[in-house]
Parts: structure tokens; C-alpha cells; sequence
């Protein structure tokens, strides 16, 4: 039975330390007295509207122009590669060799048929000459020399055919070593030691690090702002360069279903230091707008905010804070300066 009155004493006496806590918040803290007022001598800038362009930003990859699947034209199995995935390889350099059995094999069939039909269109030959001899003593008659004449011709035709065939046989002997074709690095290994070689079937697979494009994908909205020639800034991320300038080289008139977007190639500058697939943004130029462009050193951060510090007619500086549209950067800020509004357009 004293429970209930237990808990209610405490109820109250609880209750009395909250009132005396609530009066005691009532009671205001003195302000703080408001800092001395300082002069400073510092430089200031005017700034003014200035035309800058305005980009569209896209990102992309790096890619190689030259990409080339190494097959080979005999069948075979392949004796030896030379090359691994990785490897910098130069013109000429002996990638594959395939085993030569099949194709000598082939040489020297053609080379027997070459030689039997040498024999017969000597033997055909001999006995025209002799049937023309006769004929021409009125021994035989002229239908004998017109089937010797086709039977010489029949010779010589067989004769070119075996040439024929024996020429494409010395030419794929030389297909049983592959040489590389350009300047390049080995991306991709699709065959082992022992495997069989057919036509048509990629053993290798290289790129050229000389030709290098910068390929990316713009909206349909912007499509029709870009065209072929036009200069372009690139950014590879991995590369310490800021901007790269690059050119327009080919845009790819026929457009994704589903992300409605379209494929445009950028030609990297000679002795760039990329490799393909490295990843990087395109900036296209396309427009220009009037934007207030203050130096990069009048920025100043406060309270997590980037700003300048604006001075009144009362010559009193004052902090006011820059709104950046996210995700892009101006393009003078390389130059020193920083746009009062972003002049980009998103990706």
C-alpha cells in the first residue's frame, strides 16, 4: 500500500528540480561585446561581365585506331608464340609460328603436278611441230593437226593451273610465321602452344600505341553542336596533364535506342603518354555566356563556404559566398581566374 505513495513523492520531487531548471534557462547570458573593427591595407580587384564558353562535358575512355586480331591463313598447330599479353612489340617482330608440315606438304604436290604438266606440254608440242611437218606433205590430214593444236593449248593451260597452284602454296608457306604489322602492345593471348591454328580464327590481339582516340557518347540534345573539326578539351584523370587538346575526328551519325546517345572518336595529339582504356571527360565548346570572373586568389572558405569578400561603398569587406554549380570546373580557372557562375553544362 505505500508504493503509490512512494512514487508519488518522488513524482513531485522531480518535478520541483524541472521548475527551478526552467526558471534558471529564463535568465538571458549577457551578449558578447562585438570585435574592434579593423583597418587592413589589402589590394582589390574590380571585376567585370567577361564572354567565356560554355562547355558540355561528356566522360570517355582512350582507345587505339589500330586494333588488330592476328590469325592465321594455313591450318596448323602452333609451335611457338613469342609474345605475352603486356608485351611492347615493334614491326616485323616474329609473334607465332605455326608447324609447317601441312604447307610443305602442299608445296610439294604443286610442285610434282608443275612438272608432270612441263612433260606433257613438251610431248604435246613435239608432236604438233611433227603433225605440221606431215601435213604440210600432205601425209596426214588437217583435222590430225587441229586436235594436235588443241591438245598443245589443253598443255599449256594445265601448265599455268599447276603454276598456279604451286604459287599459292610458296605464298602460305610464309603464313606459317606471323610477323606483327605495326608498332604495338599485346592486349590479348586467344591461343596456346599446341592448339590448332584455322583461317580466320584471332591468335593475338594487338593494338598501336601511335594512334591513339579519345572516344565518347553525347545526348541527342547536344548531337547536333558537334561537329567534325571543332577543337575539343580532353582530361585523362591518370594523366598529370589538365587539359589536352584534341579535335572532333569523327561522330557516328547512328544513335543508341536505349541510352539515345551517340558515339563521337577525339583525336589525341602524337607522344601523348596514354594507354588505352585509361578514363578521362571530353569538353566541348558549345556556346558562350557573359559570367563575372574574380582571381583564383580572391577565394576564400568560411564556415564550409567558398566566397569573396566583397568591399561597399562604405569601404567595409564583406563575405559573400560564390554559388558553384557541382560537378564541373571553370575553364579559366587554369588561367588564374574563377567564374561568379559555373559555365558548364552537365554530362
Amino acid at each position: 500500500m505505500t508504493c503509490p505513495i512512494r512514487i508519488a513523492k518522488v513524482t513531485l520531487a522531480l518535478a520541483g528540480l524541472c521548475l527551478l531548471g526552467l526558471a534558471g534557462c529564463k535568465q538571458d547570458p549577457a551578449p558578447n561585446a562585438a570585435p574592434d573593427a579593423r583597418t587592413l591595407e589589402l589590394p582589390v580587384v574590380q571585376v567585370l561581365a567577361r564572354p567565356v564558353d560554355r562547355l558540355y562535358s561528356t566522360p570517355g575512355s582512350v582507345t587505339s585506331e589500330e586494333r588488330i586480331e592476328v590469325a592465321s591463313r594455313s591450318t596448323g598447330y602452333i609451335q611457338r608464340i613469342g609474345v605475352n599479353e603486356g608485351d611492347v612489340i615493334s614491326a616485323d617482330d616474329i609473334l607465332v609460328e605455326i608447324d609447317p608440315t601441312e604447307v610443305e606438304g602442299a608445296i610439294r604436290r604443286a610442285e610434282a603436278v608443275l612438272s608432270s604438266a612441263k612433260t606433257s606440254l613438251e610431248n604435246a608440242e613435239t608432236d604438233h611441230a611433227r603433225l605440221a611437218g606431215l601435213q604440210e606433205r600432205g601425209v596426214v590430214s588437217l583435222e590430225a593437226l587441229r586436235q594436235a593444236t588443241v591438245a598443245r593449248d589443253l598443255a599449256r593451260a594445265g601448265l599455268a593451273e599447276a603454276q598456279a597452284v604451286l604459287d599459292t602454296a610458296l605464298a602460305g608457306q610464309k603464313y606459317t610465321t606471323l610477323l606483327s604489322p605495326i608498332d604495338g602492345i599485346v592486349v590479348a593471348r586467344r591461343k596456346q602452344v599446341g592448339d590448332l591454328a584455322s583461317p580466320g580464327i584471332p591468335i593475338l590481339t594487338i593494338e598501336s600505341r601511335k594512334r591513339l582516340l579519345f572516344r565518347t557518347s553525347v545526348s541527342e540534345s547536344q548531337i547536333a553542336n558537334v561537329q567534325v573539326g571543332a577543337p575539343a578539351r580532353i582530361e585523362i584523370d591518370a594523366l598529370a596533364e589538365i587539359d589536352i587538346p584534341g579535335e572532333v575526328l569523327r561522330v557516328i551519325p547512328s544513335g543508341d535506342p536505349v541510352t539515345r546517345r551517340y558515339d563521337v572518336d577525339l583525336a589525341l595529339p602524337e607522344g601523348l603518354n596514354a594507354f588505352p582504356g585509361m578514363f578521362g571527360r571530353a569538353h566541348f565548346v558549345i556556346g558562350s555566356d557573359s559570367v563575372v570572373l574574380v582571381p583564383n586568389l580572391a577565394l576564400a572558405t568560411r564556415g564550409g563556404l567558398t566566397g569573396v569578400f566583397v568591399v561597399g561603398d562604405d569601404m567595409a569587406a564583406r563575405f559573400r559566398w560564390v554559388p558553384w554549380r557541382a560537378g564541373v570546373r571553370s575553364v579559366h580557372r587554369d588561367q588564374g581566374w574563377a567564374g561568379g557562375r559555373r559555365d558548364h553544362c552537365g554530362a
